[in-house]
């Protein structure tokens, strides 16, 4: 009888240590996921590329200098942060995907570069200086944002540009250009493939802007 006793006893004692051990592995295995590091999803970067040169609506003529500042900007623009319209009125921003630089910084670059494809200007100053230039190109960025208010979703890019003479300080002429692309995906990168469209032919716009006003 008591070795019977015995064995119940150590058959209590096995399972005791058992159910023990299974509960340190899950603490264990617990306290290993709490300390491993969260894996988040990768950042995704977009930019504007230089386009492809179409100056055909443009009269070339004229060997002048221009100053081209950098776009003004609203607040919600002045961020590498990409836009998007879910509904009318309403602005969100993507979680996992963003500009590789400010809006106004890329654009700054694409209207210089597009100028001086013109062949018009001697000369393009991208920040005032002592240099002597004749003209100064002012631009406001108004939009810059995909849009899923329709379907497909569409890219809109609207600029007001604006003319002055450096010498007498007197505006020659003031735009706003507005382009709306349709987005061939509806999602980030179809917004930024729709973004390069649009801006290629807001930047032929402008140009053709500039040189109509200056001829």
């Amino acid at each position: 009888m008591f070795n019977f006793l015995c064995g119940m006893g150590l058959v209590k004692n096995n399972n005791l240590y058992r159910v023990t051990c299974c509960l340190l592995s899950l603490l264990l295995l617990s306290a290993c996921s709490i300390f491993e590091p969260i894996k988040t999803p990768p950042m995704h970067y977009f930019t504007l590329a230089m386009p492809d040169p179409d100056w055909d609506c443009c009269a070339q003529q004229g060997r002048s200098t221009i100053l081209v500042n950098q776009p003004r900007a609203n607040a919600i623009y002045n961020s590498p942060r990409m836009i998007y319209i879910p509904a009318c009125y309403q602005i969100q921003y993507f979680a996992q995907n963003r500009w590789a630089d400010m809006p106004t910084q890329m654009l700054q670059s694409l209207l210089i570069n597009s100028l001086q494809h013109t062949g018009y200007f001697q000369a393009i100053i991208n920040t005032p200086s002592t240099t002597y230039y004749d003209w100064v190109l002012n631009t406001q960025l108004l939009s810059f944002q995909q849009e899923f208010i329709t379907v497909p979703s569409r890219f809109r890019i609207a600029i007001r540009a604006q003319l002055i003479d450096a010498r007498s300080r007197h505006v020659i002429a003031t735009q706003d250009f507005v382009v709306v692309q349709t987005a061939a995906h509806d999602d980030p990168y179809g917004g930024a493939l729709a973004a390069n469209l649009a801006a290629q032919k807001i930047l032929n716009e402008i140009n053709c802007f500039c040189l109509r006003n200056l001829s």
